[in-house]
């Protein structure tokens, strides 16, 4: 059981480490006997409304609680991949529960009205690349000229891209092209190509090839 200045103490601790971090998302785990205990603490410093989590194969739910909020599952309790809505205040937390006990969260993300609400924890690179490409793709939709400004500055700003893209045959403009007509899944592939192309088999490795601000900044991560 969780006394009232317990609670108040952990939300004060969650809130203060993310204020350390880009992410949105405090991961704690717990060892409780032979079981592991994950925490998923809201840290954006706003309140949410949704939660994405990702795992690395399929799980099965089999308990949460939330406190300083409420979140409902609306994908069921068997799959690789959940989302919950309801409200989540800052400084609150969600704990989940899952067999098999030792599957793995690849990405946690708050939602606020449907969008991602700062940067979420993330382990693999295709958990990301799958982010960016949806987000891409409503950037794309909303405005396509503000798309292409985008990503004209983003090649500017990283000025050996066009370089690296010239090795396999392609370069900024056609990349952009390609960009502007594909469905997310479409540049989903696309980008796990280029980047398996270039050896960033990691999340670090991933980020720090290129200066990613740009778009993560239009994104809201």
């Amino acid at each position: 059981m969780f006394t009232r200045k317990w609670v108040l103490f952990l939300g004060l601790v969650l809130a203060v480490a993310g204020l350390a971090s880009a992410q949105a998302v405090q991961v704690r785990t717990f060892a409780v006997g032979t079981r592991t205990i994950w925490w998923f603490g809201n840290v954006t410093g706003k309140a949410v409304d949704g939660l994405r989590i990702a795992f690395d194969g399929p799980v099965t739910l089999t308990g949460k609680l939330e406190v300083f909020g409420g979140l409902q599952n609306v994908t069921g309790t068997n799959a690789a991949e959940f989302l919950f809505q309801g409200k989540l205040a800052p400084g609150g937390f969600v704990e989940l529960r899952w067999e098999p006990a030792d599957a793995k969260p690849v990405l946690v993300m708050w939602l606020s009205g449907g969008k991602p609400a700062g940067m979420p924890y993330v382990t693999t690179v295709p958990a990301l690349i799958k982010v960016l490409s949806g987000g891409l793709v409503t950037l794309r939709d909303a405005d396509p000229q503000a798309f292409t400004t985008l990503l004209t500055e983003f090649f500017t700003v990283n000025t050996t891209l066009a370089t690296s893209l010239g090795q396999l045959g392609l370069s900024p403009q056609i990349l952009t092209g390609m960009l502007m007509v594909a469905p997310a899944e479409g540049i989903e592939n696309l980008l796990l190509t280029l980047v398996g192309s270039f050896g960033l088999d990691t999340v670090e490795k991933f980020m720090g090839a290129l200066d990613w601000s740009l778009i993560f900044k239009a994104l809201g991560l």
